[in-house]
């Protein structure tokens, strides 16, 4: 990984949008993640700071000021940490930034006693699922739901903690 990389996790003011515009930037090209899925994690960004009250952690991946990458735990009921915005940049991926970023998430999450991490992905997005699948993430469901964009494969994973 670049040492000119700094993660941080302490927010402040502006980085959530940087999260949302992160996220649209980078699967933009991929096709089907237009405008809907930036407003699509734009909510689930919401519901973390004001319904959840911002109840986890997010991890901000900084070169020079630009956000690189990012990855967060949201603590749910019954010991349960959900893995959520795990994005790095084209120009970062290959460093090692996501490793490093989940290595963070999975420490959190066993610091806050968690007894699994699950996660939801969907199609279209091939090395995220291969990497969590290396990462030990095995797939407990996989169904076709209303997304973003309409029906659309959503697929849940699952890596216990104890």
């Amino acid at each position: 990984m670049n040492d000119d990389i700094d993660i941080r996790h302490e927010l402040r003011c502006g980085d959530l949008g940087r999260i949302i515009s992160l996220h649209g930037e980078a699967y933009e090209p991929l096709g089907g993640y237009g405008l809907r899925f930036e407003a699509f994690v734009a909510e689930t960004i919401a519901e973390f700071a004001l319904g959840n009250d911002g109840r986890g952690q997010i991890w901000l991946a900084e070169k020079s000021g630009d956000l690189a990458g990012c990855a967060a735990i949201v603590l749910r009921d019954d010991n349960i940490a959900q893995l959520r915005w795990v994005v790095v940049t084209p120009t970062a991926r290959g460093s090692g930034l996501g490793k490093k970023l989940m290595k963070l998430a999975f420490a959190y999450s066993r610091e806050q006693r968690c007894q699994s991490i699950v996660l939801d992905t969907t199609d279209g997005l091939p090395e995220s699922q291969t990497m969590y699948e290396k990462l030990g993430f095995q797939v407990t469901s996989h169904t076709v739901e209303e997304l973003w964009d309409g029906p659309r494969p959503l697929i849940r994973m699952h890596l216990d903690l104890t």
